[in-house]
Parts: C-alpha cells; structure tokens; sequence
C-alpha cells in the first residue's frame, strides 16, 4: 500500500480530528481533563428527557411524509450486510420507524436550536 492507500489502525484516531477536538474545547470554554461533553451532555440528556415526556414538534402532513420518504432513503443505504444482521432482530417497518424516529429527534434537536434554547452552553 502508498500512503494514500494505507489505513490508520482502527484504535488511531485521526491525527486531524485534533484540531477539531481543541477548536470544540476552547469553543466551549473547557480545556481541563474533563473534556467539554462532560459539559454539554447533561444539558442535551435533559432536554432529550423533556423531549420524551411531551409531544413531538408539531410537522405538517407533508413535512412528516417527508420525514417518511427520507426514513426509507436512509434504510436503503445501510450496507447490506449490517442490514441483514439488523432485519435478525426486528423486521424492515420497526428498522424504518427507528430511523424516522431518530431523524425526527434531531429535527425536534434542530428547532430547539434555532429557539435559542441552548444558547447559553
């Protein structure tokens, strides 16, 4: 293999995830041991709690149609193998509405977002 061929060992990480990892950290304000999700994680788990107690963000029918459509187009690229491994445990519709349910979790995520309501981490 060339070094653009030759792949990090699956323990590496990526040398250039670094500067990431330090831009989210001094973004964040935290650049002791803990780590900045130590941080956040608290806040998003409680907004993810509150989340789960009320109802979803209110969609129009054609929004949630959507939400469907792309539920479907994210399934359908799931490599076949995990999808086979994944269709051992629960059947093709509960796959598909966990996907849906995850996508409508990050558009609840988005709005809140948008809202401000994380403004202040």
């Amino acid at each position: 293999m060339n070094e653009h061929t030759e792949k990090p060992e699956p323990s590496e990480d990526p040398q250039w995830l670094e500067e990431f990892q330090d831009l989210a950290n001094r973004t964040l304000g935290d650049l002791s041991e803990e780590g900045s999700c130590e941080q956040v994680h608290p806040v998003v788990a409680d907004w993810y709690d509150k989340l789960m107690e009320s109802e979803p963000p209110p969609s129009r029918d054609s929004i949630l149609q959507a939400m469907a459509c792309l539920s479907t187009e994210v399934a359908s690229q799931i490599p076949d193998d995990v999808f086979d491994k994944l269709l051992e445990l629960v059947d093709e519709d509960e796959l598909v509405g966990w996907i849906e349910y995850v996508l409508m979790v990050g558009r609840a995520f988005e709005i809140s977002l948008r809202k401000g309501e994380f403004d202040d981490l």
